[in-house]
């Protein structure tokens, strides 16, 4: 078994034998593959373990990014915000990332769960402030300790998040989070400035443009009229592989997209994120993303088994 850090990750992909390049597939999709940029060696030369892992980091990373992180006319089709009077697919989460000032991204995640309960968004709650049991709910959080708990309702949390790039090759990010629950949504000065729901390019260029600031979180992907609950999830400076990395959940109730006998909530999560100054965000942003999608569509297949349902809502 190999484990790649996110530093050890860059290196392998930014390492003198492996160049990176986009190229483009047939089907308008955006792939990225490894091509030697030295002379070749003696044909019975065999490749070297590290050329294995590299290779192997390349190839799976381009099955694994979907197309709205790859591809830049493909990702601009992934709306700026989602509303409240549109219903996502069942099921399907979207994606959205954006570029940051500096070595930084901001990623947005949203998807639309559906629960045969009275009220999903109650327990999608306490799911995500049930922070001993967490990695029930997201079984990619393969470390996940309470270092602290906040007389507020928060905690301070260690996590190990993995992701398999191939098999026997698997990458981990470590952050140290101070988390905070805001009941009736997140106030507005501790929200960053925004255009709202408009077109997708102005939004890009905006954002392009605002720098990350602590304690002011990057906008909610669901911004509408509708009662919103949220989380703010803070990186501790100085712990983990991240140098800035700040979150906010946004769970929402959606009356309107519910089917007779079930209750139905969106749930969404924003985050601006800057690796160590030396590791360069683009290696690790088709990554981050799918595994936040991941983590979405995790959390909605859990909040519909019975374990779930039999310990966060209220079933009578």
């Amino acid at each position: 078994m190999i484990t790649l850090s996110v530093s050890a990750l860059a290196l392998v992909m930014c390492s003198p034998r492996g160049a990176l390049q986009h190229l483009r597939r047939p089907a308008a999709a955006t792939i990225i593959t490894m091509s030697a940029s030295d002379e070749p060696g003696e044909a019975d030369e065999r490749p070297s373990p590290i050329d294995k892992v590299r290779s192997a980091a390349a190839n799976v990373l381009v099955d694994a990014l979907p197309e709205d992180v790859t591809n830049k006319a493909e990702r601009s089709q992934a709306p700026a915000v989602l509303s409240e009077e549109v219903c996502l697919m069942p099921g399907m989460p979207t994606v959205r990332v954006e570029v940051a000032p500096g070595n930084a991204r901001r990623i947005f995640t949203g998807i639309d769960i559906v629960a045969e309960c009275d009220d999903v968004t109650e327990v999608v709650w306490r799911v995500l402030t049930d922070y001993e049991r967490l990695s029930d709910a997201v079984p990619n959080l393969v470390e996940n300790q309470v270092v602290e708990r906040y007389s507020d309702g928060g905690a301070q949390l260690r996590q190990v998040g993995a992701a398999k790039l191939a098999p026997m090759i698997t990458f981990k990010a470590t952050t140290t989070l101070k988390v905070k629950p805001y009941p009736d949504g997140l106030p507005a000065e501790m929200m960053a400035e925004h255009l709202g729901d408009t077109d997708s390019d102005s939004v890009r260029e905006f954002g392009a443009a605002l720098p990350l600031q602590l304690e002011v979180f990057p906008r909610p992907y669901c911004i509408s009229s509708l009662p919103c609950r949220d989380i703010t999830m803070q990186g501790v400076p100085g712990k983990g592989d991240f140098r800035f990395y700040q979150g906010v959940w946004r769970i929402q109730e959606l009356p309107e997209c519910a089917p007779p006998g079930s209750s139905a909530m969106r749930l969404t999560y924003s985050v601006e994120l800057s690796p160590k100054a030396w590791v360069p965000v683009a290696l690790l942003e088709g990554q981050i993303a799918t595994t936040l999608g991941d983590n979405l569509v995790a959390i909605r297949d859990f909040v519909n088994t019975p374990k779930a349902l039999e310990r966060y809502a209220d079933l009578g």
